[in-house]
């Protein structure tokens, strides 16, 4: 077979010599074998080791010039052309592809075509002419005519390069449309990893671009995934160029050492493979991360690399950039002539590069110097014309935008496949009914028998249609009715506690209203139910799935149950296995199901049985067990215990509803639940559920951890507590008092973005860090070893610096009782576990804006009577003394903060808490607007001097008190008395 390849070579050779054709396309199989294993390797070192490709691209190009194999030689120079782009000389790089294309032109080599125009593409972007680049790119998939691994590669590669020539032209629209047919090609079948890789990191670049950090993230991870499956060394490449992305995406979450250590990690590789373009990539991020480090001088050295090295190399739009880095950081040391030098080194580099987004970048960084210069006329025209641009820019390219046209993409692939599977199974149906036809010709029984069945199918359908309305109609009856209980529950509720509040009841009448009371709660509990299952059948009732810490959530609701076991004598033991990562699941659902299983567990164990409540993972999935001691259910009893309204005993209290309801729930969250009993161990219900966030619909995820509450006034709360304070150490202090480690866990995690959180694992350490720091709000629970939460409560409401303080008691017990005892003693708030994290963080922002509320008000007054605010008798006591310090101070000029704190005998601390607190202002800040309050009632009288002013109030300089005053009302003090005396004539 080799011989009759070789003759039939030579015979072809001798006949295109013989017509001067220049070239033949047949070669032996030995020969064919050693280009390709010449391409192999060139493939394998093209990137890691470039001198090892150039020598065997040289080998391809002899070998194939010798056998006067002429798609060889345009392989050959399109393969130097990637050598000499990899070592950044493009000019040599455009001269081999240029040659490749001419070739392949000459012997209509399609594949040669493609892969020099997709080549040349690439390489006018790294020189910044991106309109070449995109013709290239287009005519490198307009060169390929027929479908075949290769073209295909060909194609989707040219996409790729289309994307990014786009997205350099900040055009994302066009951009993502080329990505998303390189992913729809991957679809159809599998292109090369590194093909499919590049798809991904150009989408996370984009997402990237657009601040959609965790999208990007998630591309980049993919990329990673795809170069794994490449040879060694050229997956080491691949995946160190995938971690400068990953390094930026991190660097701008604030997750600095991950950042630090993947680009410094990268920068090392790509200096060793001296592949400088990268190199001097990588320098403008860790640039960017030793500026948040705070390191100005190593900034500085890497954004100087970044610049120099791109500009050296003809790479305008990078070194533009670095040319901007450098201007910033110039600013900040107001370094103006420098600053300006950089700026105009921009602006040139800009001029080829021709970026938007670094065009409005440049003019308000010109607008920034001209107005520290003071010419701020030019400055505010500069201004607006950043503004304009970057408003078109948004416009063009928000992630929303981007998303709808995913969402176009996707929709529009269903709809190809939906064809697809119509017309197959219309072809199949078009075969069975010639099947049957033929079939029914030679046999009249037959259609008989098939009109028969076919008015059956009909009736059952129609059996089914009136089903479905029945189950409709039975839903809305039971929401409808539900709705209505709830009127004539509150007033049957409402005169039975009144009645049990009446001392002189004998003990049958309180037994019965007792026993009256706990009907009307269990019907109470019954309308929920209800209600829940009405809006899971109308599809009312949406996933709200968000990211957590799945393992403290089940660990709080555990806690949760603690007193429960101890007051029915029941071991209750819990063990739930750590998570080491984020899981995704809708806290509202799984409450529900957990309270409802373990509620049901409580109610079927007997004195002194057992419950056993765990979670592990296992196989991707996490599995959450309930199994309870004491209670046996039959095969006939499992199969049925989900069913609505099923009772296993019909003497038990239970309503059959609960159970039902959290199957659905559980359906809904996209996992499974199993009950399984026997006579030894007792009843267990295992959930299976999905945690990662590709399980759930795009619709079903809330991606921040605050957009889950529904209220309206739920929705703002984060907003609201972080628009008081501009960083994270101004944020409010929450203090947290409780003895069970899970719920602090759990309690801290709801509030930790937003506050400030402190802990104490009991009342003694909670009332002695509450009177040393002075939190904002206290959450505490009752029931605590020594010191519960009532008496915490009542020491706390009584000393004058911690009266202040909103207190919220977090219990298990949840008798009315206690209730009103809490409120005796002054709590401003009782929630009851197992809680809602909505509720609680309704109930903490409400109580913080009643404080705030308090300080505007007393921050108003100049005397600082109680008056008709409702305050404790503690805190009356502490605005008394401060009254009187006032009152007897104010006016003495050497009454300082110091002095104040130590005539109301508190530290610095405790008295500049406690002030922020009632008025909002510091201790100086308070004692300054003190002074100014009275001032402005001397001025107000008009019988001293302005200068006699000042001193009375306690100001040594007149001109101080002057431009205090001034800051403080907008008027000078001269000004603010003639304005008053006009107005009392």
């Amino acid at each position: 077979m080799k011989k009759l390849l070789y003759l039939s070579s030579l015979l072809l050779s001798v006949f295109c010599i013989a017509q001067k054709q220049p070239y033949v396309e047949i070669i032996s199989e030995q020969d064919s074998l050693e280009i390709i294993n010449y391409r192999t390797k060139l493939a394998q070192y093209v990137n890691p080791i470039p001198d090892s490709a150039f020598f065997y691209g040289r080998k391809i190009r002899t070998t194939a010039t010798n056998l006067n194999y002429g798609k060889g030689i345009a392989d050959a120079d399109y393969l130097l052309g990637a050598c000499f782009k990899r070592v950044q000389q493009n000019d040599s790089a455009l001269i081999y592809f240029n040659k490749s294309l001419k070739l392949s032109k000459e012997l209509d080599y399609n594949i040669g075509k493609g892969r020099a125009y997709n080549n040349l593409g690439r390489t006018y972007y790294l020189l910044g002419e991106m309109e070449k680049s995109i013709t290239a790119s287009k005519n490198a998939i307009a060169s390929i005519k027929n479908s075949g691994p290769t073209e295909d590669m060909i194609i989707a590669d040219s996409h790729t390069a289309l994307a990014t020539a786009y997205s350099r032209k900040n055009d994302m629209n066009n951009a993502i449309t080329q990505l998303l047919k390189v992913d729809s090609m991957h679809q159809k079948a599998a292109l090369r990893p590194d093909v499919i890789a590049a798809a991904y990191q150009n989408l996370g670049n984009i997402y990237l671009e657009l601040e959609e950090y965790p999208t990007a993230i998630n591309q980049f991870e993919k990329a990673n995934s795809e170069f794994t499956k490449l040879p060694e060394g050229a997956s080491q490449f691949y995946k160190n160029t995938t971690n400068i992305f990953l390094g930026k995406a991190y660097l701008q979450t604030e997750k600095i050492k991950i950042a630090d250590s993947l680009l410094s990690t990268s920068y090392v590789y790509f200096k060793k493979a001296e592949d400088q373009r990268l190199v001097a990539e990588i320098a403008h991020y860790l640039g960017q991360l030793e500026l948040k480090k705070n390191n100005l001088k190593k900034a500085e050295i890497f954004f100087t690399e970044s610049f120099t090295n791109h500009k050296d190399n003809n790479r305008p739009f990078e070194a533009a950039q670095g040319a901007l880095e450098i201007v910033k950081l110039e600013l900040s040391k107001n370094n103006l002539k420098k600053a300006r030098y950089y700026l105009e080194e921009a602006r040139v580099l800009n001029i080829d590069a021709q970026n938007s987004k670094l065009t409005q970048e440049l003019l308000f960084y010109k607008a920034q110097i001209l107005s520290l210069q003071g010419n701020f006329k030019e400055a505010y025209a500069y201004s607006n014309k950043a503004k304009r641009l970057q408003d078109s820019l948004q416009r063009i390219q928000s992630s929303e935008k981007i998303k709808e046209i995913e969402a176009i993409y996707e929709t529009e692939s269903k709809d190809r496949e939906i064809k697809l599977l119509t017309s197959q199974k219309k072809l199949a149906e078009q075969q069975k009914t010639n099947q049957r036809n033929l079939l029914l010709g030679g046999l009249c029984i037959t259609s008989i028998l098939g009109l028969f069945f076919f008015f059956q199918y009909k009736n059952r359908q129609k059996i089914h249609k009136k089903l479905q309305e029945l189950d409709i109609a039975k839903s809305t009856f039971f929401a409808n009715i539900s709705h209505e209980f709830r009127t004539p529950l509150t007033l049957i509720k409402g005169p039975i506690e009144d009645q049990l509040e009446n001392g002189t009841l004998t003990f049958s009448e309180r037994k019965n209203l007792t026993s009256a009371k706990q009907n009307a709660q269990r019907l109470e509990s019954l309308v929920k139910q209800l209600l829940g299952l009405s809006k899971l059948e109308s599809g009312t009732f949406k996933l709200k799935v968000q990211a957590g810490n799945l393992s403290e959530f089940l660990k709080a609701q555990a806690a949760f149950f603690i007193y429960k076991s101890q007051e029915n004598a029941i071991k209750f033991v819990s063990s739930i296995s750590t998570l080491n990562e984020m899981a995704w699941f809708d806290r509202d659902v799984l409450e529900k199901v957990c309270v409802n299983l373990l509620g049901n567990a409580f109610k079927y164990t007997p004195i002194n049985g057992s419950i056993h409540f765990n979670g592990t993972l296992e196989d991707g999935i996490y599995k959450i067990s309930v199994k309870n001691s004491g209670t046996y259910l039959n095969d006939d009893e499992t199969s049925k215990i989900f069913e609505r309204f099923y009772q296993t005993d019909p003497n038990n209290p239970g309503t059959g509803i609960g159970l039902a309801l959290t199957k659905e729930l559980i359906t809904l969250h996209k996992g499974i639940i199993k009950v399984t009993s026997n006579h030894e161990t007792g009843t267990e219900f295992i959930i299976y559920l999905p945690y990662q966030k590709s399980a759930f619909n795009i619709d079903e995820i809330v991606d921040s951890p605050h957009i889950e509450f529904t209220s309206e006034i739920a929705k703002n709360i984060d907003e609201t507590l972080l628009s008081k304070s501009t960083s994270k150490e101004d944020a409010p202090i929450l203090h947290i008092i409780e003895d069970t480690i899970d719920i602090r866990n759990y309690v801290n995690s709801i509030f930790n973005e937003t506050f400030i959180v402190n802990e104490s694992a009991n009342g003694n350490d909670g009332i002695e860090s509450a009177t040393t720091n002075i939190p904002d709000i206290i959450i505490c629970d009752i029931m605590m070893p020594g010191i519960d939460g009532f008496e915490v409560t009542k020491q706390l409401k009584s000393n004058p610096i911690t009266a202040h303080i909103p207190i919220i008691l977090l219990t298990a017990k949840v008798e009315d009782a206690d209730k009103i005892k809490g409120n005796n003693i002054g709590a401003d708030a009782y929630v009851s576990k197992p809680f809602n994290s909505q509720l609680l963080k309704a109930q903490v922002h409400n109580l913080l804006e009643n404080r705030r509320k308090l300080q505007e008000r007393f921050s108003q007054e100049v005397i600082l009577r109680p008056k008709e605010i409702e305050i404790t008798s503690a805190e009356e006591q502490f605005l008394d003394q401060l009254q009187s310090t006032m009152d007897k101070h104010l006016t003495d000029a050497e009454f300082n903060a110091t002095r104040f704190h130590e005539v109301m005998a508190m530290s610095r601390m405790q008295l500049h808490r406690k002030l922020k607190a009632l008025t909002g202002q510091s201790t100086t800040e308070f004692l300054r607007s003190q002074r100014l309050k009275a001032a402005t009632l001397l001025l107000k009288q008009d019988k001293i001097s302005i200068s006699e002013v000042g001193y009375t109030v306690g100001f040594n300089d007149p001109s101080y008190f002057a431009k205090c005053f001034k800051q403080e009302y907008g008027l000078s003090p001269t000004k603010y008395a003639e304005i008053n005396s006009l107005n009392t004539q």
